[in-house]
């Protein structure tokens, strides 16, 4: 590092970093205002390690651009320059916490089914599976009975007697109750729904 640095001006340092590449003069001005845009950061995000990361940027962006800038006031420059990153951290934190809170969501909607629901949800399963195995005509009676047709009502439109009629819901609930029998339970629940 080159003591006569720090007696020059701001703009000479940047002058020398821009046309010389001169690493003692970046180092100087790193050391001049790293404390102060770094206080000012941290006042902005309230976060020791997000503040350091934002003025380590920024030194590196100077440095990465320093032949394509010019810079009148290089104070003003870097508090804007700051600034401008502090914004495009809450931008992106903004973004970030956004898409996390909705996957979240997301997540708990997914995550939330109770073991009663899978219960439920495999029961309608076996439940389907079980009206398969009845007879045709059965199981038309038994839907119809569980759709909330009388007897009668449904005798009268499938044109047979009502003992026929409760015979077959008979059989159906006979039939269902032995495949669901481990569900049984919860499937003389799931009937009276359906």
């Amino acid at each position: 590092m080159n003591p006569a640095n720090f007696t020059y001006s701001d703009e000479y340092l940047l002058k020398l970093i821009q046309e010389n590449n001169d690493e003692s003069a970046f180092t100087t001005l790193y050391d001049r205002y790293f404390r102060l845009l770094f206080n000012f950061t941290f006042s902005k995000v309230n976060d020791q390690f997000v503040a350091q990361e934002i003025v380590q940027e920024l030194f590196v962006s100077i440095w990465q651009q320093r032949h394509r800038s010019s810079v009148n006031s290089c104070r003003s420059y870097l508090f804007s320059s700051v600034k401008n990153l502090i914004i495009s951290y809450y931008r992106k934190e903004f973004t970030r916490k956004y898409h996390y809170d909705r996957w979240e969501i997301q997540r708990e909607d997914s995550t939330s089914l109770t073991d009663q629901q899978i219960l439920t949800a495999d029961l309608q399963v076996r439940y389907e599976e079980g009206l398969h195995l009845l007879p045709p005509k059965c199981k038309e009676v038994f839907i119809l009975s569980r759709k909330g047709h009388s007897n009668r009502e449904i005798a009268c439109q499938l044109d047979i007697s009502e003992k026929t009629v409760e015979q077959h819901i008979t059989k159906a609930l006979r039939v269902l109750k032995e495949y669901l029998k481990e569900h049984f339970a919860y499937g003389l629940l799931l009937m009276n729904l359906f």
